[in-house]
């Protein structure tokens, strides 16, 4: 026996309606493997998987790892440090010898992305390994940018390139004009032991940096700054840097890995490349855009019904009730929750233009900054009219 969708949803009791969280720190990579598919982007649940999917079959003592390639250092340094699931994209070609279209085209690199809704990081380790060096880095991290700004919540990890000095790191973020809520950078590469070689080997941090939001995610929430925090599996940072350096990279929007205050590597800092003071924070974007796809995520259901008051009524319940639960887990500010938050979805804001064309919008503030000082979003759900 079938019913009617529209039916179906319309009489279900509002606790069935409730919104779940989405997944913050999934983390989504592409570079240079030895092989594995080309044509799709896998997601894996562990290095070992990750190893099966994209390791040489015919040598098997090197795994997944590929001379010059940074790939598998970068997902082995995510699930080392937290990491628990990611998906990973094989680039066409080799390390010095590929060139930017292997990253960028369609079918392959961070195209592969693009009809994901899973991953809230992305990252392209190999960035630097292509033929055309800068010019061709500066393109695919542009790319890589760009890409992520088009997803709620979703923030592009760019490695700066390698073997420079703090003076020369400072040169680049100015040279980058990368200027988005939506990347984050570390500095500077870390060195760690290649399993394939047992040699030491010199990695770009964006790996081990999505690995540390997962963990921090996962013991806290979204809403906690990732600073402070150790950075697992590495043999310490390629460079050294001193109190005066790492000030003047926080304040050019970089984070930090450094050996201070004792032998343990940490990160320091937690910033977006954003020059906008209120879109500067990395917590507080990520904290937004994770409550904003986890809403638009959690209220799909909307599509089916009609745009008019039972409707709005819905939606105002169960948005609030999971914004309230963020609030009474210390991911918005106020001592109430009409200080943390509000919901609006009436007739005055689906007008009937809206209603005609089927669009339900419902419009949240969040105070992620201080109490009652609100975020505002509209999150539209294409739906039936009215």
């Amino acid at each position: 026996m079938t019913s009617d969708l529209n039916e179906v949803v319309a009489s279900l009791p509002l606790a069935e309606l409730q919104i779940g969280e989405q997944e913050s720190a999934i983390a989504a990579f592409v570079g240079f493997a030895p092989d594995g598919p080309l044509d799709r982007a896998v997601r894996v649940a562990s290095f070992e998987e990750f190893a099966t999917a994209f390791g040489d079959g015919e040598q098997p003592l090197a795994g997944p790892y590929l001379a010059g390639a940074k790939l598998a250092h970068a997902v082995r340094g995510f699930f080392r440090n937290g990491g628990h699931a990611c998906w990973v994209a094989r680039a066409a070609g080799t390390p010095g010898t590929a060139t930017v279209r292997g990253h960028l085209d369609d079918g392959r690199g961070l195209r592969l992305f693009a009809e994901l809704d899973e991953p809230t990081i992305v990252a392209a380790p190999d960035a630097h390994g292509l033929v055309t060096g800068a010019e061709a880095a500066t393109l695919v991290q542009r790319e890589l940018v760009r890409s992520c700004e088009r997803v709620v919540g979703r923030i592009a990890l760019v490695d700066l390139p390698p073997d420079l000095d703090p003076d020369a790191a400072l040169h680049w973020r100015a040279a980058s004009h990368i200027d988005s809520p939506s990347a984050a950078a570390y500095y500077p590469w870390v060195a760690v032991s290649d399993p394939a070689t047992g040699a030491t080997a010199e990695v770009p941090p964006s790996g081990h940096a999505a690995g540390l939001w997962a963990r921090v995610d996962g013991r806290i929430g979204p809403h906690q700054a990732p600073t402070a925090e150790v950075v697992l599996a590495t043999d310490g940072p390629v460079a050294e840097l001193r109190a005066t350096e790492q000030h003047q990279l926080n304040r050019a929007g970089v984070n930090c890995l450094r050996t201070w205050p004792g032998p343990e590597l940490r990160a320091w800092g937690a910033c977006t490349m954003s020059s906008d003071p209120e879109l500067r924070y990395l917590h507080r974007q990520r904290l937004v855009g994770h409550l904003a796809a986890s809403i638009a995520q959690g209220t799909r259901w909307a599509t089916e019904e009609p745009n008019a008051s039972r409707l709005h009524e819905q939606l105002r319940t169960v948005i609030s009730a999971f914004l309230n639960q963020a609030w009474r887990a210390g991911a918005l500010q106020g001592d109430a929750p009409s200080q943390a938050f509000f919901v609006r979805c009436d007739e005055q804001l689906n007008d009937v233009a809206t209603r005609a064309g089927g669009d339900v919008v419902v419009e949240i503030g969040l105070a992620v900054r201080r109490a009652s000082d609100f975020r505002v979003l509209r999150i539209a759900q294409h739906g039936v009219p009215s």
